[in-house]
């Protein structure tokens, strides 16, 4: 490491490495260069979640639609959805359940444990504790202690309660007749400003308003 770089500097290459690897574009099949747009994270009301159908060409591809009259179709892998935690499902082994509600309808949502990374960084923030304890390692250590924190956000979903506000990144499923959501990833969102929920409504609303005219 060069001795001019700062701790600072390290966090803004990771997060500039994550947006990038994010926008990177997947390889497109055959099928789908011929077949209709598949889009990936688009925002969606449970309302449309819960008319969502499975595309029977295209694997871990559903379809969504508005509900206006001649409204195309909307293909996608992954969405996002803004909801409060209205109830708890049962939680099994791998999975946290809850039930979540956006005022357009209600569904279950999964949100993996994911143990293994977490015991990854519980090993790390345990390592940082200990160099904490030398200067010469301290400031280091304390920003490292203080990523694990953030991370362990973002990962760990038993503080979950119910009235909380969530985002949810994931796909629908299918089980017994029932629409779930399965989540990837979810950010608690603890603000009392109503900035985040009346952001993602501004995009949902945006988003599928251009969706049409594209259509």
């Amino acid at each position: 490491m060069d001795s001019n770089t700062s701790f600072d500097d390290i966090e803004n290459e990771l997060d500039n490495f994550i947006i990038r690897k994010n926008q990177q574009k997947e390889k497109k099949s055959d099928s789908e260069i011929s077949g209709p747009k598949i889009h990936n994270n688009i925002p969606l009301t449970i309302s449309h979640i819960l008319r969502v159908t499975q595309d029977a060409e295209r694997e871990n591809v559903f379809i969504a639609y508005d509900g206006t009259n001649n409204s195309a179709p909307i293909y996608f892998r992954t969405c996002f959805v803004y909801a409060f935690v209205a109830g708890f499902g049962t939680h099994n082994q791998s999975f946290n359940k809850y039930i979540i509600d956006d005022g357009t309808g209600s569904l279950e949502a999964s949100i993996a444990k994911k143990p293994g990374i977490r015991q990854v960084i519980t090993c790390l923030s345990n390592e940082a504790t200990s160099l904490a304890s030398s200067e010469a390692y301290k400031p280091i250590a304390e920003r490292m202690i203080s990523l694990s924190r953030t991370a362990m956000e973002y990962i760990d979903p038993s503080p979950i309660t119910r009235g909380n506000s969530l985002f949810l990144r994931g796909r629908p499923n299918f089980y017994r007749d029932k629409v779930g959501l399965d989540a990837f990833s979810f950010f608690i969102d603890s603000g009392r400003s109503r900035k985040m929920e009346i952001g993602f409504a501004d995009h949902l609303t945006d988003w599928h308003k251009q969706n049409k005219s594209d259509n």
